[in-house]
């Protein structure tokens, strides 16, 4: 067990009833929310450091991968970069010391899956290596303080107490963007804008995920449900519909069998000794741990309503009775799961550390006979939000933002102002009407591309997603960012959801240190301290250019901007020996220079030291700026182009802000 360096908060009283820490001290980030984004944006900003306040409402770290045990990753394999990398590597070696491998889920080989507590157990690791990063928990956000635009300070109830944070920049990552409206800020809730929100609208459906394990012993006798729950006749036929005994393997139609079932969401088991590969059908039978997420969705169009009431997110009472109605619906699965699909010795799993706070607050619902108690309590604490606010930013997504090319596998233009990648084919849980679509961004039902069986492939997320369009000391973070509806269906999953939030940390960091407002930073710098993190930027992977070649990171911004041409989609052509015609015109398109100092087009490749002393010429009486690179240009080598692609990149870091694109 590690000694968990991160720092829980103990407060006084004070004689005005708010309570503040104890030294008083201001922390240069506070991230409010610990979920999958939170705890990317608070690990990136402590690294790059930064004194960092993670603020969660809940008991859990992790937010949708763990707290809401959706701890099967949306990953099509893209987008394995930066702290997402990071952690799933930890996950795979956690696995790999237990003889477990966790490519047991979605059917398929190359697949990642791990259990709730695990993948909390390595983001306390990563939060507490760094060294800089306290943590609250069980305190909600109940103010923001401003002064003009700008977020000052932010108030928190943590069970009755009030604690005051102080910081230079705020990062909403909450699941819901609860702390938007505290701020002042424009947002988007469904199909309408802050603070007209139209009641009408509607958002994805929640679903009250469980984990379940097979019990080899005897299912304990607590475990078992042994009535029908509340609404479980109602549910009954669309579970039918879905699942059966008999049921078809898949790929095939519904009703699906149970090992199907089982292989969508399966989880590793440490306690087994079967050997699972989500690809390979056969092991199917033998798994003994998995989640429910498929039949469950809240509230899955039942009873011929279009969606859940964006009032989900806009009134705390309905949320209340929302959440705990989707858990209802769970439960009920589980009765179904152990009276008619034949899994008897199947229900919560125990083990999981589950069982203290709960954001529906159901030991205090008088509906649920307390019969069911010891098997709710194995639940996690809070449902699996897919859709929240929407920051309204600088820059909104929508689906042309986001319109790939199946064969390529990547939208067909590069943003410049890249800070995170997505994959994510679009993924609406619930109605699709164009009535239900957020009003003036153009986007209609038609323009919805049919993603069902896609696998994706790259788009990018720019900076001003991330930005308010007005207020400052704020970034947005996790599915809060500046997106459509329509966007937010594949910008919502946990890779992205992890790299959106590094890149919130790297803006904060960034803007802390700078001593601007996060929306007056340059995005090379951010995309620089991004690189530095091995986090990818661009639509590419070279095979010539792996991400420890010393010229990767200019191959990114080169490919980024579009300032140089790759040799071809999988090769740059990193070691192809540049001549004056490709160098000017990769200045040209970068700079936008179009007189350049004389030199005679030959066959001949331009050789290093020759580079350097056009360099000079080119620079002239500004050569002192740009002398760090042109010393580093040294030998009569021929320049080549991953060579030229990281002189560029170091000399638009170096140029002033007028001359950067």
């Amino acid at each position: 067990m590690i000694s968990i360096a991160v720092i829980l908060l103990f407060f006084s009283s004070s004689g005005c009833g708010i309570a503040s820490a104890a030294d008083g001290a201001p922390y240069d980030v506070v991230v409010i929310g610990a979920g999958s984004g939170g705890c990317a944006a608070a690990i990136q900003a402590a690294r790059m450091g930064m004194t960092v306040a993670l603020v969660e409402q809940s008991d859990w770290v992790g937010g949708q991968m763990t707290g809401a045990a959706v701890s099967t990753m949306d990953d099509k394999g893209m987008t394995r970069t930066g702290i997402y990398l990071e952690f799933i590597s930890r996950v795979k070696d956690l696995y790999s010391a237990w003889g477990k491998n966790v490519n047991v889920c979605y059917w398929g080989s190359d697949t990642i899956a791990f259990e709730p507590w695990a993948g909390q157990k390595i983001l306390l690791e990563m939060l507490a290596e760094t060294g800089r990063v306290t943590l609250l928990l069980r305190a909600k956000p109940v103010l923001a303080k401003t002064s003009g635009h700008r977020v000052t300070s932010a108030v928190f109830d943590a069970g009755g107490k009030k604690i005051v944070l102080n910081a230079k920049v705020f990062i909403d990552a909450t699941e819901c963007g609860d702390f938007i409206p505290l701020t002042g800020a424009r947002y988007r809730a469904g199909s309408g804008i802050s603070p007209k929100i139209d009641k009408d609208g509607v958002i994805q459906d929640i679903t009250y995920v469980a984990v379940v394990k097979k019990y080899p012993g005897g299912l304990p006798a607590e475990l078992k449900v042994s009535t029908p729950p509340p609404g479980y006749t109602g549910y009954l036929f669309k579970f039918r519909s879905m699942f059966r005994k008999d049921g078809n393997s898949w790929p095939g139609e519904y009703p699906f069998n149970v090992p199907t079932h089982n292989a969508y969401r399966a989880m590793p088991d440490p306690s087994s000794g079967a050997v699972i590969d989500g690809g390979d059908p056969s092991t199917w039978p033998l798994i003994t741990k998995t989640a429910i997420n498929w039949a469950n969705d809240y509230p899955g169009r039942d009873g011929g309503v279009p969606g859940l009431s964006v009032e989900f997110l806009e009134d705390k009472e309905y949320r209340l009775r929302s959440e705990r109605m989707a858990m209802a619906k769970t439960l009920a699965f589980i009765y179904y799961m152990q009276n008619e699909l034949g899994m008897s010795d199947w229900s919560v799993d125990d083990r999981q550390g589950y069982g203290g706070w709960f954001s529906n607050d159901w030991r205090n619902w008088k509906e649920m006979p307390e019969s069911y108690a010891p098997i709710l309590r194995h639940f996690p604490p809070y449902p699996y939000v897919r859709e929240s606010r929407r920051i309204v930013g600088i820059t909104t997504m929508t689906v042309k933002d986001i319109k790939r090319d199946p064969l390529l596998r990547r939208t067909l233009s590069s943003r410049a102002d890249s800070v995170a990648l997505g994959e994510y084919p679009i993924d609406i849980h619930g109605i699709r009407d164009t009535k239900y679509l957020d009003r003036g961004l153009g986007e209609t039902s038609e323009m919805i591309p049919d993603d069902q069986n896609s696998e994706g492939g790259l788009f990018q997320i720019p900076f001003g997603a991330l930005i308010p369009e007005k207020v400052d000391g704020l970034i947005a973070a996790e599915k809060n960012i500046s997106v459509s509806r329509v966007v937010n269906g594949s910008t919502r999953l946990q890779p992205v959801t992890m790299l959106t939030g590094q890149a919130a940390g790297a803006i904060a960091a960034l803007a802390v240190d700078q001593k601007v407002q996060p929306r007056d930073l340059r995005p090379l710098d951010v995309q620089a301290a991004l690189l530095v993190s091995k986090a990818r930027l661009a639509l590419y992977r070279f095979n010539d250019v792996p991400e420890y070649a010393a010229s990767w990171p200019g191959v990114e911004i080169a490919t980024v901007y579009g300032y140089m041409d790759p040799r071809a989609e999988n090769n740059f052509g990193a070691y192809d020996e540049m001549h004056w015609v490709e160098i000017r015109d990769a200045f040209r398109r970068a700079f936008g220079i179009k007189d350049f100092p004389k030199r005679a087009d030959t066959d001949r490749p331009v050789g290093t030291d020759e580079f350097a002393g056009w360099l000079k010429e080119l620079y002239g009486k500004d050569i002192k700026r740009y002398e760090d690179v042109i010393d580093a240009l040294v030998g009569s080598r021929a320049l080549t182009k991953g060579k030229l692609a990281s002189a560029i990149f170091a000399i638009m870091k170096a140029s002033p802000e007028k001359e950067k694109r």
